[in-house]
């Protein structure tokens, strides 16, 4: 690994462990929210449907190494497994938004969205500033700028899928006001 490439990593750590303070210290009563029975119930069920995705995809996983495929795939282990973690968080996270436990009761949705699009962009930056710097290694993708345009595209779906159900429960409260 070069120094640039720790050192930009030891950065990022940094920052992000500055930022995550910062709002955990000034936005401790907005973004805490209580789950109801339902949203536990619905969460816990989000966390097993994610867990059985994951055992699934450990396997494919077992059976593209024992093949020997990832010789001649063009990403790396690394990378793979670091998508089947975020397949994984998606449907946990898609399930929850789908079945409104995604909030808790009284949880400040903007301030959560603020801090998400914050991630998102600097996933984005992460991601292109790699881009520049190579994203090839010996003929395979390589894990630091794919790595963050996963988590960009996966965070990106995150907020189109809240934005969309949000809309449509908008949708549904003007119709019964009518």
């Amino acid at each position: 690994m070069s120094r640039e490439y720790t050192m930009g990593l030891a950065f990022g750590i940094l920052t992000a462990l500055i930022i995550l303070l910062i709002f955990r210290k000034f936005s401790k009563k907005k973004m805490k929210g209580q789950f109801d029975e339902r949203q536990e119930l619905v969460r816990g069920r989000g966390y097993k449907y994610a867990c059985f995705t994951l055992l699934g995809l450990v396997t494919l996983d077992l059976l593209i190494e024992s093949l020997g495929a990832y010789e001649t795939l063009p990403v790396t282990r690394e990378l793979a497994l670091f998508f089947m973690i975020l397949v994984c968080i998606m449907v946990y996270a898609l399930y929850c938004i789908k079945n409104d436990s995604y909030f808790g009761v009284g949880t400040d949705a903007r301030t959560y969205r603020a801090v998400m699009w914050i991630v998102i962009v600097c996933n984005a930056v992460s991601a292109f500033s790699g881009f520049r710097s190579g994203a090839v290694v010996d003929g395979k993708l390589s894990f630091g700028p794919f790595a963050s345009l996963l988590f960009c595209i996966a965070f990106c779906i995150i907020m189109i899928t809240l934005t969309v159900k949000g809309r449509s429960a908008a949708d549904d409260e003007s119709e019964d006001e009518i």
